[in-house]
């Protein structure tokens, strides 16, 4: 499979960018996951993973340890946590996430990309948000590691 997630180094080069699924597995924090789990993110809060609406993706069956509501409450917790570091603007990303007409990821507001791309990573992030958007915000108009 191409478009796999879990061999992928980086979301900039992704060969099937904004797929309509992704399993708990393939969850690597990617701007494109993020956007995905924000906008299932009601359906995660009450325990469910989201189905694929496509009938080419077929999830596999697997047989977990964990209650089938784990997963999506240990990924939710994890947004939910990250999301709340960045403020107003989390909020914002949240809401236009939810909006049907903003289907993909390019088509969120300026503020709203700046909390994704601070929620997204691997990683949490280890400086707090207006530092990280003053940070890449300098490296972005004096064109530094370019």
């Amino acid at each position: 499979m191409s478009g796999d997630c879990r061999s992928c180094k980086s979301w900039k080069e992704c060969p099937t960018p904004e797929r309509d699924w992704y399993s708990y597995g393939e969850i690597r924090w990617c701007p494109y996951q993020v956007f995905f789990l924000l906008k299932w993110a009601e359906y995660l809060r009450i325990g469910i993973w989201p189905t694929p609406e496509s009938t080419c993706e077929t999830p596999k069956r697997t047989l977990s340890k964990e209650a089938q509501y784990v997963n999506a409450a240990i990924v939710i917790a994890e947004l939910d946590y990250r999301l709340g570091k960045t403020g107003i603007k989390g909020e914002l990303l949240a809401s236009q996430c939810k909006e049907p007409d903003r289907d993909k990821m390019d088509y969120l507001s300026d503020s709203a990309k700046d909390a994704l791309y601070y929620v997204s990573g691997w990683a949490r992030k280890a400086t707090n948000f207006a530092t990280w958007l003053a940070v890449n915000r300098y490296r972005k108009y004096n064109k530094v590691g370019a």
